[in-house]
């Protein structure tokens, strides 16, 4: 499993546990399929996705099966059916799904149906919902679309999704099999016992369009990306990201320095009380420790836990060496790096000032005290600190640089709404538990 999922795991458990239905909690542990042509070892983006669901599941506690045609066994507690039929060339049925691959339906095709729905029910039994990957829009293998249609239309005690990745019928590379006669006709519209998602809005209008249906009928569930993985955090910076909701904050800050008065921390402080009057969601991460063997260090920093306390920002300026109870590794440092938005180094005075080029260097917005050794370094490419603004005053201007910044916008962007985490629990949950928050006229028959 993918390594952000297990760190993320108690947080996503406690999430799913504590997720409200129509006021009631969800106690019941569902079972939940996922239908696929195939799945990894096989290459592919949806067979990327389904992994990444199907671990995303089991950290939240749900009862998690694979049904595919090709592939290998996931890790357990994933239960992985692997049935050739319903493979993309059909496995045992390979020359019946060329022949419907060129136009034809032959005479054996009602047998085979029915002969994949005998597999099927069984991977089936006892499965509360399943999600149907790309199956019910595609044309690789109609004999399992034809077969899932049967069962989906008798079905009473499973709830089906057909997740729309892609549409033979909207797609020209595929014209050929654009054909209004069964069973080509289950891809182009809306088969009964079936909720249909898409993962984008422009699959959207091309699906709604299709079915003749209204747009809100076929919500859109983005696919997502593993945020600690790409950004390669070590696992203590990836329990930090979810324990402190970096994934959902409008600001993330980093001061990588030592607790010294001369790096003036309490101006720091009044920022990010600044920062948090004009609505904004913040984290500053702080890594320096106070000098134990320095009596002014240790005056200082109960100095600026008595400040944080009454400015109260005391979830919002996280002093790392206390949280981590010891030193911040160099490791761990590069992950802060690469989580923050924002460096805040607001000194009374600076040599050199090294955090600023490597901020710089991490594409940071930069917010620096306005003292030599910093504009030396940034130039006319930060935002001052100056002496007698009033912090108001400076954090409007960094949230008006920030907005200003395609970069960093686009980047917060694919962190708070791209995210698994994000897309995990405000649409795929919701979709297992609460259908009627995404589809306005969901089918009621399961409860």
């Amino acid at each position: 499993m993918d390594s952000a999922t297990i760190s993320s795991k108690d947080w996503l458990r406690k999430m799913h546990n504590t997720k409200r239905s129509g006021g009631k909690v969800s106690k019941k542990q569902k079972t939940l399929a996922i239908i696929h042509y195939s799945c990894p070892p096989v290459i592919g983006g949806v067979e990327f996705v389904i992994r990444a669901h199907a671990s995303l599941f089991v950290n939240a506690g749900y009862r998690t099966r694979i049904i595919v045609g090709n592939g290998k066994p996931l890790p357990a507690p994933i239960e992985t059916f692997i049935i050739p039929e319903l493979s993309s060339t059909g496995g045992p049925m390979a020359g019946l799904i060329k022949t419907l691959g060129r136009g034809k339906c032959p005479p054996a095709f009602k047998a085979a149906v029915k002969s994949v729905e005998r597999l099927l029910e069984p991977a089936l039994k006892g499965v509360d919902v399943c999600m149907i990957h790309n199956v019910m829009t595609m044309h690789f293998n109609l004999v399992m679309t034809a077969a899932l249609a049967n069962i989906m239309r008798r079905s009473r005690s499973t709830r089906f999704i057909g997740w729309t990745h892609d549409a033979t019928f909207r797609d020209p590379a595929y014209s050929a099999h654009h054909r209004n006669s069964y069973p080509w006709d289950l891809m182009k519209r809306k088969l009964p016992g079936c909720d249909y998602c898409v993962i984008s809005a422009q699959r959207q209008r091309e699906i709604a369009k299709s079915f003749g249906i209204p747009k809100a009928n076929l919500p859109v569930i983005s696919d997502g990306i593993n945020v600690p993985k790409l950004l390669v955090l070590t696992p203590r910076i990836t329990r930090l990201f979810y324990e402190e909701k970096l994934h959902d904050m409008d600001i993330v800050a980093l001061t990588p320095t030592r607790i010294v008065p001369r790096k003036n921390l309490e101006a720091g402080m009044e920022l990010v009380a600044a920062f948090k009057l004009l609505g904004k969601n913040v984290r500053w991460l702080i890594t320096g420790a106070p000098d134990p063997h320095n009596a002014n260090s240790i005056v200082y920093f109960k100095k600026l836990l008595k400040i944080r306390r009454v400015l109260d920002v005391e979830n919002e300026v996280i002093f790392l060496s206390k949280k981590f109870k010891g030193h911040v590794q160099n490791k761990d440092l590069r992950g802060l790096f690469a989580v923050a938005d924002m460096m805040i180094l607001p000194s009374r005075h600076e040599g050199f000032g090294l955090p600023a080029l490597e901020g710089g260097l991490a594409g940071m917005l930069m917010v620096l005290s306005d003292i030599p050794a910093l504009k030396e370094i940034a130039g006319h490419d930060a935002v001052y600190m100056r002496t007698h603004e009033k912090p108001i005053h400076i954090a409007r201007r960094a949230i008006y640089a920030f907005k200003a910044s395609p970069r960093l916008v686009f980047r917060k962007k694919m962190i708070t709404d791209y995210s698994w985490h994000a897309v995990f629990s405000q649409k795929i949950v919701p979709a297992i538990e609460d259908p009627a928050s995404l589809w306005p006229k969901s089918n009621r028959k399961h409860k």
